[in-house]
């Protein structure tokens, strides 16, 4: 029996660059998988997109075929949709980044360029890593999400909530543009954390918990986070001035800031998210209402990279 991979398709992703580049990836995918058979879905919206992917894995997983492909294509969102999906089954994700930030792909060694990941797609090395397990009331109306790279809550959060309300996303570009329009309403946050069972109370810039450390299209909030480690990684950044922001804001693309006195650093297994105006948001899109419990659910996810 042919393996079955499925493909799941945002044509409006990176401004519609996966629906340019569909025809090629297609043409790849079917030349270096012949033993495959590839079905492509085409989606209208991210609901829609949700259905097909958890419907296709439900199949794979009810047939019990282990070898197995859920192949999504577009932005982080779709790679949220993916891990989603294949979270705790056989089936194995792969990914072609064709979004404007793309920061799961980058943090779990998926090659960024459209070329490049259906090259590691047809090479097929797998890696197992970790996901963040988020409970609480999630936008959508479920209890809980996995998630792939950053939950961000702060300062962060209102950046990100910025630039996917602008009318263009050009990527870290966009992003760094929203830093600086962000810095008018600049202010601390009180957060209630329990981290690993120890309460933390304490106004902060952000509160950042990284699985695989990347948001923003390139800014390394969590730059010590490993995505197969077993552990969460929380980046705590103290209230600072703007002038001590602005000063920082280079860093953030290398993870250099984390030398910073106001930066703090540390690693658990679970992390309990609460506050008073919080905001947040995880792989890029809204996530939920505080209070969240956040906990790293080890080696739960199959993806193909690089």
């Amino acid at each position: 029996m042919d393996r079955m991979v499925t493909l799941v398709v945002n044509p409006r992703s990176g401004n519609g660059r996966a629906a340019r580049a569909l025809p090629r990836v297609l043409a790849c995918l079917r030349s270096g998988m012949p033993g495959s058979a590839i079905k492509v879905i085409r989606t209208t919206d991210y609901e829609s997109a949700r259905v097909q992917a958890f419907r296709a894995v439900a199949s794979s997983v009810l047939e019990r075929r282990t070898e197995d492909v859920l192949l999504v294509m577009g932005g982080d969102g779709m790679a949220s949709l993916g891990a989603n999906a294949c979270a705790d089954t056989d089936v194995c994700l792969g990914i072609i980044p064709a979004g404007t930030g793309d920061d799961f792909a980058r943090g779990v060694g998926i090659p960024r360029h459209m070329r490049d990941a259906v090259e590691a797609i047809i090479a097929g090395r797998r890696r197992t890593i970790d996901l963040t397990l988020a409970q609480g009331i999630m936008s959508d109306g479920a209890d809980r999400r996995y998630i792939g790279s950053v939950v961000s809550s702060g300062y962060d959060a209102r950046v990100n909530r910025r630039v996917n309300n602008s009318r263009f996303n050009m990527g870290i570009f966009s992003y760094g543009a929203a830093i600086l329009t962000e810095l008018a309403g600049l202010g601390p946050v009180d957060y209630r954390l329990v981290v690993d069972g120890e309460l933390m109370e304490r106004s902060a810039l952000l509160v950042a918990v990284g699985n695989a450390g990347w948001v923003g299209g390139g800014v390394h909030l969590c730059p010590q986070a490993d995505p197969a480690d077993g552990i969460l990684d929380v980046t705590i950044i103290d209230p600072v001035s703007r002038g001590t922001l602005v000063r920082l804001f280079p860093k953030l693309f290398g993870g250099d800031f984390v030398s910073h006195p106001a930066v703090h650093h540390m690693r658990a297994r679970e992390v309990l998210l609460d506050g008073k105006g919080l905001i947040p948001m995880a792989d890029g899109e809204e996530l939920g209402k505080a209070p969240l419990r956040l906990s790293c659910e080890p080696n739960c996810l199959q993806v193909i990279v690089g």
